[in-house]
């Protein structure tokens, strides 16, 4: 068996492991993704402490239940009660800075007083508290407990086909769609500039005389596919392991499944286009003629990254089956619920008879165009070409 191809994949390997600017972009995108987790957790477990003054019991309650409300959203933040004797204390300590804020009636209401700005969020606490302890008393003068109050107040969302988050799903599609557009264009980039390269410099005339034509394309492309998998799935598995030390962390079973799914769809997704890059660099004789040939493929990559995060309800469904945007769109739909188990299986042979036919195509272009070195060719002109 003709093993050139394995021999063409490692040299397109080896070149990119020892090439500086590539490890230099790797250890960068990781220190990024790591730096970006690590914001995370120390913005989300940070420790703060509210002091509201009061001058009566009635407000030292509300101040404490608020205490409670904040304690549950975040475990590190506090509100703290200051009991003073007169108003005029309680004014003098938020002016001087001594304390946060100073809960008091006026008028038959509540309100706080503050400094300068005020902390919407605590806000919203107090206010929150307020009501329930407003509703508690009307239920109890009518009779009603606790119990029944909040079961007279809530309402439960129950879904006919599993839960599902429209909110998580868009948020993921935007974190699959930014990858995928990434790689594909860094990676089919580096493969178009390197058979373009190889024209212009007419080393491909001696590769082509000792090995095949179409080993010399399946090296390239299973080589640049190899490097592009394997960085994503450093990226991907930095992030779940970055995602494991927030409070995200409850998403990881979900997350986890939507990422292996994107990594098997995305590997179907850059084989097709492979074929196409390689194709594009083979049209042209000068490097300045990829950015003429590579245009329907960067096209097509914004249109996944756009479909990504705007795609919605049944057009997110459709697009979900269309090849190179189910790369995207499916795993999207895993992580947020709306996918059937045998949606991305069919998805995914739909991905793969696609990329079939794109390395067909993308052969026959390759194999047709690149020892033509008159100038660049169309897409067209070079499927007339003879073999």
């Amino acid at each position: 068996m003709n093993t050139s191809w394995a021999t063409i994949a490692r040299r397109e390997i080896m070149v990119k492991l020892t090439d500086k600017s590539f490890i230099i972009s790797t250890i960068v995108s990781l220190a990024v993704t790591a730096l970006a987790f690590a914001g995370v957790q120390i913005f989300a477990n940070r420790s703060t402490t509210t002091d509201i003054v009061v001058t009566d019991q009635q407000a030292a309650a509300i101040v404490q239940g608020t205490d409670s409300l904040v304690r549950k959203k975040n475990a590190k933040s506090s509100v703290n009660v200051v009991e003073v004797s007169s108003d005029e204390e309680a004014e003098h300590l938020v002016s001087a800075g001594d304390a946060d804020a100073w809960l008091r009636q006026a008028d038959g209401s509540w309100q706080l007083v503050w400094k300068t700005e005020s902390k919407t969020s605590l806000e919203q606490s107090v206010d929150t508290v307020i009501k329930d302890l407003t509703l508690s008393d009307l239920a109890r003068q009518a009779g009603l407990s606790d119990a029944e109050l909040q079961a007279r107040m809530s309402v439960e969302s129950v879904t006919l086909e599993g839960d599902s988050n429209p909110m998580i799903g868009s948020l993921t599609g935007l974190a699959f769609a930014a990858l995928f557009m990434f790689s594909s264009l860094v990676y089919g980039m580096q493969i178009a500039n390197s058979v373009v390269e190889e024209k212009q410099s007419r080393i491909v005339e001696i590769l082509v005389s000792v090995v095949p034509v179409r080993a010399l394309l399946a090296g390239k492309v299973i080589g640049q596919t190899a490097m592009a998998v394997g960085q994503m799935v450093l990226l991907l598995g930095l992030g779940l392991i970055g995602l494991s030390a927030t409070k995200l962390s409850v998403m990881l079973p979900n997350l986890s499944g939507a990422v292996a799914w994107f990594l098997v769809f995305f590997l179907a997704g850059f084989l097709a286009l492979a074929c196409i890059w390689a194709a594009a660099g083979s049209l042209g004789t000068r490097t300045e003629d990829v950015q003429y040939s590579a245009q329907p493929l960067t096209f097509v990559l914004m249109a996944v990254y756009v479909a990504g995060f705007t795609a919605s309800g049944t057009a997110k469904v459709v697009l979900s089956y269309v090849p190179i945007m189910s790369a995207v769109l499916m795993p999207a739909r895993i992580m947020d619920n709306t996918a059937q188990w045998w949606e991305p299986v069919i998805a995914l042979v739909i991905n793969l008879l696609f990329a079939a036919l794109m390395v067909s195509l993308g052969s026959r272009i390759y194999r047709r165009a690149l020892m033509q070195t008159s100038g660049r060719l169309s897409y067209r002109a070079a499927l007339r070409l003879s073999d």
